[in-house]
């Protein structure tokens, strides 16, 4: 048994004996207020069943068809959990205008007062445990259920109220804190469905968040700017997109490295980043169109030929293009033949240089002299 079911499993069967205490205290001890709440403690069993269902299928791992987990009914689960309780908060406030309207009477009694005491002691230790695992966890539903805890204390708070106002002779009090208790209990409710919905919605993590994002990115030399930080929650867990601006002279393995850096420093920086999609740029796309007309293969085609026309010795080229600020660069890698003296070099470096330039395709040419053969 994973500590979170455990931690589900607690919460319901406390619901359970709470619920029948606080049906038993109401009735007996004459109290709206308690029976209102305890029908908000027997709603949180169809809650516990929903956080349990859902817990359980958002640890599910990754899978072919599921690339980033199962974490979504996980969210899914904690705005359902709010759903509930804003139908449970409302069905408390008519049962509470209900005994309004009947003015009964009836004072509550010492029953009353024990039950609804031991039930703001029971729920609020039920929601620090419960919050403590739904955190370590980085469990949502398990967060929202622990919250759920934490509104029964504040619906017993104010059951207790209305009861020690109504046993002073305010028999009044008592329904009227019943209907506190389901406003209580309604606000709970939605605070909890509207982050559910901002999850599911992909909303950007806050503020705070994403300035320390920009500080870490910052701490990176190699990072010349980042634009395009898009982050998300999936179960709990962050997903991290970034494009960095690297020295555009860098290779394919140098860019990767820093790619690398940024991922790593992020998420060691927060446990519940699940994951950061780092995109490489080596020019600002603001600046110049991002996508060139030419693919590397067509360069070489041209250089190739221009190339094979020069007599001197030649030998087979490394061509290595670039583009940069919408030009197309070729870094061309001579073998010449080692019998050729130093001036001849020269003369032929040039020529191929003034030859590749004349293709409409390729704005420079920048030759070095490859000397390993």
């Amino acid at each position: 048994m994973t500590l979170g079911i455990k931690a589900i499993i607690i919460g319901a069967v406390a619901n359970l004996l709470l619920a029948a205490f606080k049906f038993v205290g109401g009735i007996l001890g004459n109290s709206v207020a308690l029976v209102a709440d305890a029908i908000h403690s027997l709603s949180d069993l169809v809650t516990d069943m929903i956080v349990l269902f859902t817990h359980r299928i958002g640890q599910i791992p990754q899978d072919k068809d599921h690339p980033y987990g199962h974490g979504r009914a996980e969210t899914i689960g904690a705005a359902v959990i709010g759903l509930f309780i804003i139908a449970t908060g409302i069905g408390v406030i008519y049962e509470t205008w209900q005994a309004i309207n009947e003015e009964s009477g009836r004072t509550p009694g010492l029953l009353a007062i024990i039950a609804a005491t031991l039930s703001i002691a029971i729920n609020e230790g039920l929601f620090h445990y419960t919050r403590r695992v739904g955190e370590a966890t980085q469990s949502p539903s398990l967060i929202a259920n622990a919250w759920h805890h934490r509104s029964d204390a504040i619906s017993s708070i104010a059951a207790l109220i209305g009861i020690i106002g109504a046993g002073q002779g305010f028999p009044f009090m008592d329904p009227l804190a019943g209907a506190i208790v389901g406003g209580m209990i309604v606000k709970v409710g939605i605070d909890i469905t509207r982050q559910g919905v901002r999850d599911l919605m992909d909303t950007a993590l806050s503020d705070e968040h994403t300035r320390e994002f920009h500080t870490i990115l910052k701490a990176i030399p190699e990072v010349l700017h980042f634009h395009d930080l898009r982050s998300r929650v999936i179960g709990g867990e962050f997903l991290i997109d970034v494009h960095i601006l690297v020295d555009p002279e860098m290779t394919v393995t140098e860019g990767h490295r820093v790619a690398e850096i940024v991922r790593r420093n992020l998420i060691k920086a927060f446990d519940n980043i699940q994951d950061v999609l780092v995109h490489v740029d080596g020019e600002s796309d603001a600046e110049v169109e991002a996508i060139y007309p030419i693919t590397r293969k067509e360069l070489i085609e041209i250089a190739q030929p221009l190339i094979s026309e020069l007599k001197g010795g030649i030998l087979q080229p490394e061509i290595r293009v670039h583009h940069i600020k919408g030009k197309n660069i070729l870094d061309v890698f001579l073998k010449i033949d080692s019998k050729l003296n130093m001036e001849d070099t020269r003369d032929l470096v040039a020529n191929v240089k003034s030859k590749l330039e004349t293709a409409p395709q390729i704005d420079q040419a920048r030759l070095f002299l490859d000397l390993n053969s």
